[in-house]
């Protein structure tokens, strides 16, 4: 039993081969040129108005801040659709018709970003207040990492439970991939509220209050620029980037019950509007990339539910993207009113907490059934919105 199991996996991962090895070149040398590019506006920024170009500052509109906005938007531009054209060999992409649920989850979303950036506009200062150390949004985001957390540890047990009743191997790379990501979530939600060090009345040990920005029980004030350009880059590449490739590419890849990994594109719907929440990082390269690239993708993928007759789809994914366009110029042209210059991405890491938090429900509940790596690949198909 166990060795016909094993056959089947193999044939079904024999079978995305062919379009996995495919090299998406155009989207690699964008990639390259974007860095090359970077490289190229730090040493300009260095050299002829001496800032550091990773840096917390105020975004302004004068000429040399459009003209960088437009190498991003050039980059965006080329990035997403070099993509596009790169897989188009392997065939069109299908997106797969929403459920009620799923609609109400990315209406609520973006709803709220509404709100938010209103709250701004009407009063900077209880913005702000929202947004202080142990406050509302803080907790919140915590919470939701902890939520995903917790179904990816649900989702490591059930796999770890199956391989030792004989399942194929595969349910062992899926129960210690769950448990990396699981750990991983564990220690970004501990980051984020400083290891509780204010609940219990932790004292900050003296090494880390001479290197820590905000003087806290944490590394990523450490280097908070950096950490946080990390940070926000590896969410972007998973809750965006990722759902918006396998929409393309899991016609003809299938890697049994590790699809369940897949991030399905209401995780890039639902999680979208933290690329609007950016202020004192938005003269940064990869933060108008990111944002960017993200209207376009909602775009494309609009344009795709156009074509297949979903107009609720495409209502939804059309406005989503008016609405980061639209939040993050109101962050641009009114920084000036932020009590605290970075309130914007406390906000901003709300939004990845969602997103963390709907991406490791999904994972959990397609693990907590599979048999078999064919019915998982079964299941992982009949998934709405990609999966």
């Amino acid at each position: 039993m166990t060795q016909d199991i094993e056959q089947r996996s193999c044939v079904v991962l024999s079978s995305w081969t062919t379009p996995a090895m495919f090299l998406p070149r155009r989207f690699l040398s964008v990639s390259l040129l974007s860095v090359l590019a970077m490289a190229a506006l730090v040493s300009i920024e260095r050299n002829l108005f001496g800032a550091r170009y990773f840096s917390e500052r105020v975004p302004q509109v004068q000429p040399y801040n459009l003209w960088h906005g437009w190498v991003a938007l050039s980059l965006s531009l080329a990035a997403v659709p070099g993509f596009t054209r790169d897989v188009s060999r392997l065939g069109g992409p299908v997106l797969r018709l929403a459920s009620r649920r799923e609609l109400w989850i990315c209406v609520a979303t973006w709803v709220f970003a509404t709100f938010v950036a209103l709250v701004f506009v009407f009063d900077p200062t209880v913005f702000s207040v929202l947004a202080r150390e142990d406050g509302l949004v803080e907790w919140s985001s915590a919470l939701l990492i902890f939520a995903a957390c917790g179904f990816l540890a649900m989702a490591a047990i059930g796999q770890f439970r199956a391989a030792l009743a004989g399942a194929e191997r595969l349910a062992w790379v899926a129960a210690g991939a769950a448990a990396v990501l699981s750990a991983g979530f564990f220690v970004i939600g501990m980051e984020e509220i400083s290891w509780m060090q204010r609940v219990f009345g932790i004292v900050t040990p003296e090494g880390l209050l001479a290197v820590n920005k905000q003087q806290e029980l944490n590394l990523h004030n450490i280097a908070t620029g950096f950490s946080e350009l990390l940070y926000y880059t590896g969410s972007f590449m998973l809750l965006t980037l990722a759902p918006f490739i396998w929409l393309y590419l899991r016609k003809g890849v299938s890697l049994g019950r590790l699809d369940a990994f897949a991030p399905s594109v209401l995780v890039l719907v639902a999680s979208a509007p933290m690329a609007a929440f950016n202020s004192d990082n938005w003269s940064m390269l990869p933060t108008q990339m990111m944002v960017m690239m993200t209207v376009i993708m909602l775009l494309v993928i609009a344009d795709i539910a156009l074509r297949a007759g979903q107009w609720r789809e495409f209502i939804v994914l059309t406005v989503g993207a008016v609405l980061i366009v639209a939040i993050q110029e109101l962050f641009i042209l009114q920084a000036s009113l932020l009590v605290r210059l970075w309130d914007p991405t406390e906000y901003k890491e709300f939004f990845i907490a969602l997103g963390l938090a709907i991406y490791g429900f999904q994972a959990w509940s397609r693990l907590r059934s599979p048999v078999t790596a064919s019915a998982a690949a079964r299941r992982f198909n009949s998934y709405p919105l990609g999966g």
